[in-house]
């Protein structure tokens, strides 16, 4: 039996669209015995919209960078939670240095703090808009999130949550900033996957990806990258691939 966990965003969908070819490809795995996940900096909700709508079969999703595990009946077999006043420290951060919302989510919701300044039309959903000080009543924080306009900008948020934070995580993916409990990654999201089947007998583990959020996974199980990930992700590896069903069929 195989394991094999693939990233979401220009991954598993190309500018957004899972082409049908993965769709069977992903089939044909199952059918063969095998387990098929997903690692993604996506909340469960917005995840698990996906998988429906494109009519995705998933064993696992691993959500959040790593901070929670689900099965394909959506129950939670993990789940990583930042520390309530270490979230607040992170989140006053960014209200009160850039413009735009904060998104916060956990395992029931995803709510919008209404920014101090800048604009509040949000391109994904959220559950419930509320003030920074609603925020601080705000439990069980699993991600939180930030849009930025550009990708300079994206990895200067990163870099600076990473430099003043020793409890948080920042992964910065071209417009967004995703922030988990230190240590979380997809990565350990796999490895904790890989302990909840321990009795599965899992004789190999693939993984692909295209992301910063990407590179301990890809590290870690010599992964396979995305032929049009950006250069720096692509020296990690000589294992490129175009779409996920081209690794599927060299390793049925």
């Amino acid at each position: 039996m195989k394991l094999f966990v693939s990233d979401y965003d220009m991954t598993l969908a190309i500018n957004r669209v899972v082409d049908d070819k993965v769709i069977n490809a992903i089939k044909k795995w199952r059918e063969k015995g095998n387990i098929f996940a997903i690692a993604t900096g996506r909340n469960k909700f917005s995840i698990l919209e996906q998988t429906y709508k494109n009519n995705i079969e998933v064993d696992y999703i691993i959500a959040n960078n790593g901070a929670l595990i689900i099965d394909r009946n959506n129950n939670i077999l993990l789940k990583e939670e930042i520390e309530k006043n270490n979230a607040m420290e992170v989140i006053n951060y960014l209200y009160n240095e850039y413009e735009g919302s904060v998104e916060i989510s956990n395992e029931n919701e995803i709510l919008s703090i209404i920014p101090r300044k800048g604009e509040h039309n949000l391109p994904f959903r959220v559950d419930k808009k509320i003030t920074i000080e609603e925020a601080k009543n705000i439990s069980n924080i699993i991600q939180i999130n930030k849009t930025s306009p550009d990708v300079n900008t994206t990895e200067i948020i990163q870099d600076e949550i990473n430099n003043k934070f020793d409890t948080v995580i920042a992964y910065g993916n071209i417009t967004a900033i995703d922030i988990v409990k230190r240590n979380i990654s997809k990565a350990t999201g796999i490895q904790n996957l890989e302990n909840i089947l321990k009795d599965k007998n899992i004789e190999k583990i693939l993984v692909a990806g295209d992301s910063n959020n990407d590179i301990d996974m890809i590290k870690k199980y010599d992964g396979y990258v995305q032929i049009n990930a950006r250069e720096h992700i692509k020296k990690l590896t000589n294992k490129y691939f175009n779409l996920v069903s081209d690794i599927i069929e060299v390793n049925l």
